[in-house]
């Protein structure tokens, strides 16, 4: 939106207060939305969708006249936007959440025959009270340090103690949203040959995709995801803990969702199927942890089966974390600043 216009709008909207005329500025501030939109071009960048005033002045109105009818019009607007996306060569985001095992990471990453930009780790081994919890963190101290062949950079998250599958997940997702796409895969996976490079093949970042790479039901033990598909569906549910019952949860708000392309690889779920021929190796592992997961895979499927769990609001998850980057530009000594202080709250 040109500056001049949306001056206009803002002093407009500022006029309509100072008479306290609250009819006038919700008018103007749907038009100014719908201004808005119908002047971004196709594929908006971060730069583009940004818009402090117009969203000061929704927010604010929301505040002083409880009516929230105009922020709810630029949320479902916002809904529509399809914003910039690029097609990489690499895999843009590889996430693993790992628990015990560094000798299973390691097989992973023996695996990996394709680059890799980022990949991300979550230790939920902290507190764990594990017995190779000590090599583990060495291990990954070293893979930060100095990432394998192929791998640009290395991202360890070390929350306080085990956070789940779930959260670890979100964790991964929120923290690089400007990936063009995520696979994200326990550690107890390894990749078939060729299967990482057919992946960027096949996955269209633009678009809202979700693609297991290996069968029910073990389709969430490694998958791609877009940002437009988590955006439409929200973030897993860290309501499961530690883990179990989250893939099908989110499994039904993908189908429910109507607007997500579920892509079933066949050839590659086979090759995966027969690279992975075993699951759960990490509970697996040991007798005090496939104890803990006999209660807490019955309290995850209580909440499975609540009405209270379909409540949660879901939507434009992606893109509030995308368009709320702070993205520190270099300091200059005539650095303008952005705001509009005359419409505070």
């Amino acid at each position: 939106m040109a500056s001049l216009e949306q001056d206009r709008f803002a002093r407009n909207y500022v006029t309509c207060l100072e008479k306290g005329d609250l009819a006038a500025a919700r008018s103007l501030l749907f038009l100014w939305t719908r201004t808005y939109f119908s002047t971004l071009p196709t594929s908006p960048s971060r730069r583009d969708l940004t818009n402090p005033d117009l969203w000061g002045c929704l927010a604010q109105y929301a505040s002083r006249s409880g009516d929230r009818a105009p922020v709810d019009d630029f949320w479902q607007q916002l809904d529509g936007v399809c914003p910039r996306t690029s097609t990489p060569t690499a895999i843009p985001l590889l996430g693993v959440p790992v628990l015990n095992r560094p000798d299973l990471l390691l097989r992973l990453l023996d695996s990996l025959d394709h680059p890799v930009e980022t990949l991300a780790i979550v230790d939920n081994s902290i507190a764990s009270g594990l017995a190779d919890t000590a090599a583990l963190s060495r291990l990954l101290a070293q893979l930060e340090r100095e990432p394998p062949s192929g791998i640009g950079q290395v991202r360890v998250a070390r929350p306080f103690a085990n956070q789940g599958v779930a959260s670890s997940w979100n964790a991964i997702l929120t923290a690089f949203p400007e990936a063009p796409f995520a696979l994200l895969v326990n550690n107890d996976v390894v990749f078939a040959p060729g299967v990482l490079a057919q992946v960027i093949e096949r996955v269209d970042p633009s678009r809202p995709q979700f693609l297991p790479l290996l069968p029910a039901p073990q389709e969430f033990s490694a998958f791609a995801i877009t940002p437009a598909a988590w955006d439409r569906v929200g973030l897993f549910d860290a309501n499961f803990h530690p883990a179990y019952c989250e893939d099908l949860d989110f499994a039904e708000r993908l189908r429910a969702s109507g607007a997500v392309d579920w892509i079933t690889p066949a050839d590659l779920q086979g090759l995966q199927l027969r690279a992975n021929p075993t699951a759960s190796a990490t509970i697996a592992s040991d007798p005090r942890l496939e104890a803990c997961n006999r209660t807490t895979f019955l309290l995850n499927s209580l909440w499975l089966h609540s009405r209270r769990r379909l409540e949660q609001p879901h939507r434009g998850t992606w893109m509030r974390r995308w368009l709320s980057q702070w993205v520190l530009e270099p300091a200059t000594p005539q650095a303008a600043e952005v705001a509009i202080d005359a419409v505070a709250p």
